[in-house]
Order: structure tokens, then C-alpha cells, then sequence
């Protein structure tokens, strides 16, 4: 198989299952499903819209086919129209990244996320996010698919959201390179410039998660297991297979290598992992979350 056949393919998350059909009345092209996307699902920490206590819990579900249970629940209008803001499903840039991963791959467009670190949206820091990568026949393309006109606006972004240049979005393993190399500042690159939750454990987690998601496995931002979990104890072996992990998944030309290390037992996703989510009160973390299927 081919990588681009393997990213023609739904994983457990991406997968819509009796929802599928859904998809059929969407745009076929890039700008279209991604308008779309954004008429579906709201932020969690947006300032159109702050979600509920009661509705906070939607940032939690994890799979394609409950996302979209979800969003019709609330709506259950065609996907084509785009719902009032207060009647979009709640959640985040993994979110919308997953659903249009989902919708391309439907399609027969090779789609897959990235987890990493955007620098548009605090000056001078690298925050959180996920955007994805289809190709467009001739190369991987990256496309922020949650920067909709008024989100451009407001963090007065000057390029393309459907060919997001690479020194604006640095892909997981290449916040660790930066830092381990001394070209950057650990303590850049986290939740935001106000948030505690940064620094080498979150940079270790990026790392994770982006392999994961290379894997199809596109999980939630706040999940943890591996060397994820015990990423400020590690020895000078474990640093330097971070080192070549990083290098791997940054390498297209190595992508047939990225299920070989997704194998290692540091790497793997277990049954059972602990979860650290924002809808969860601190003292009642992290939640531990069996999930529904084990590393391809």
C-alpha cells in the first residue's frame, strides 16, 4: 500500500460509520468542506461563544461517528447548512481538523492531521494546535481548516489557510529539534503565553500525538500515555530516540519507517490511557479512559 492509499482510508477515529452518508452533498473541494467544517463546530474557548458546563463535555468526544451523532442532536439539518453558533457541537482545532480529515478521506482524498505548534497566534509564542495535510496530486498540502474569515481577521493572519507555509505551523517532533538543539525556548511553546501547561512535557506530547496521527490514530490534545507520561524523567537513550523520532516524522521520505516506531513499546498507545481533560474539574484528573481499539 501505498502512503497515499493509507491516508485514502478511514482509521477508528476518522471513520463516520452509519453517518457516511452525510458526507455525499458536501463540496468535493477543499474550501468548500473546510467552510462547512467551520459552520458545524465552535471552539470551546472562542470568545463568539462560551460553551455551558453542561455542554463543556462535547470537547471530549473522540470519535467521527459520536461527533456526528452529536452535531445532528443539535441540529439535524443537512452538514451543507451551516448551524447557529450556540447549536455547533463544542470542541477544538482537533476536532474540526478530524472531521475534514474524515470528509476527505471519504472522498478518496489522501487526508491526515498534524499536531503541533502554530506561531500566529500570540507573537513570539508557539501554541497548541492541529491542522491538517491532504494531497493535492502532486504534494502534501497543510490547511487550517479552523481559520474561517472573522478568526483570520481577528489574529490578522496574512497567508493562505488552505496552504499554511511550514515556519508557520511547526509539525510535533520539530518544537523538540528547536529546543533540544537550543535554537528555542521550551518554555514558547505550550497552551499560550498565560497558561502553566508548557515546557518539555507538553513539547514530548506534541511529539506523540503527531506520530499517532501519522498512525490514523488522531487523538484528543489533552491525552497521555508513553513517554508522554514521564517526559520530565528521561534518560539520555530515550532523548535521543525522541531525536530520531523527530527527525522521521518531519521526513516524508521516511514514512514507511512511521508504523515500524509507532510499535515500540514507548510509543504505543495502550488500552487504557489517562486523559487530562479541560472540561474536567483539576482535582478529578486525569480521567483514565479505555479506548476502543489498539495500534494498528
Amino acid at each position: 500500500m501505498t502512503t497515499r492509499d493509507y491516508y485514502c482510508q478511514q482509521g477508528p477515529i476518522t471513520d463516520p460509520g452509519d453517518y457516511a452518508g452525510l458526507y455525499d452533498a458536501l463540496p468535493d473541494d477543499i474550501a468548500g468542506i473546510c467552510r462547512a467544517a467551520q459552520g458545524l463546530i465552535v471552539h470551546y474557548a472562542a470568545p463568539v461563544h462560551r460553551p455551558t458546563p453542561e455542554r463543556l463535555h462535547e470537547i471530549d468526544c473522540r470519535y467521527m461517528s459520536a461527533m456526528l451523532k452529536r452535531i445532528l442532536e443539535l441540529d439535524d439539518r443537512p452538514l451543507t447548512e451551516a448551524r447557529p453558533v450556540e447549536k455547533r457541537l463544542v470542541g477544538c482545532c482537533r476536532d474540526i481538523t478530524v472531521l475534514v480529515v474524515s470528509i476527505l478521506r471519504h472522498k478518496g482524498i489522501p487526508a491526515r492531521a498534524r499536531y503541533g505548534t502554530a506561531t500566529y497566534f500570540d507573537v513570539g509564542y508557539f501554541d497548541d494546535h492541529v491542522i491538517l495535510e491532504y494531497w493535492n496530486g502532486m504534494r502534501w498540502v497543510g490547511v487550517d481548516s479552523e481559520l474561517s474569515p472573522e478568526v483570520i481577521e481577528h489574529f490578522n493572519i496574512r497567508f493562505d489557510p488552505l496552504n499554511v507555509p511550514d515556519n508557520q505551523f511547526l509539525r510535533g517532533g520539530m518544537g523538540w529539534l528547536m529546543c533540544r538543539s537550543g535554537a528555542a525556548d521550551p518554555d514558547r511553546f505550550g497552551l499560550g503565553p498565560n497558561s502553566p501547561l508548557r515546557g518539555w512535557e507538553f513539547i514530548v506530547t506534541e511529539t506523540l500525538l503527531d506520530l499517532a496521527a501519522l498512525n490514523r490514530l488522531e487523538m484528543l490534545c489533552w491525552d497521555s500515555w508513553g513517554m508522554g507520561k514521564t517526559s520530565l524523567d528521561l534518560s539520555d537513550d530515550d532523548k535521543l530516540f525522541l531525536d530520531e523520532i523527530a527527525r522521521v516524522t518531519l521526513d516524508e521520505s521516511r514514512s514507511h519507517e512511521w508504523q515500524r516506531l509507532f510499535k515500540d513499546d514507548r510509543l504505543r498507545i495502550p488500552l487504557v490511557i489517562e486523559s487530562f481533560s479541560p472540561a474536567v474539574k483539576p482535582e478529578d484528573m486525569p480521567l483514565t479512559v479505555a479506548l476502543g481499539f489498539v495500534n494498528q
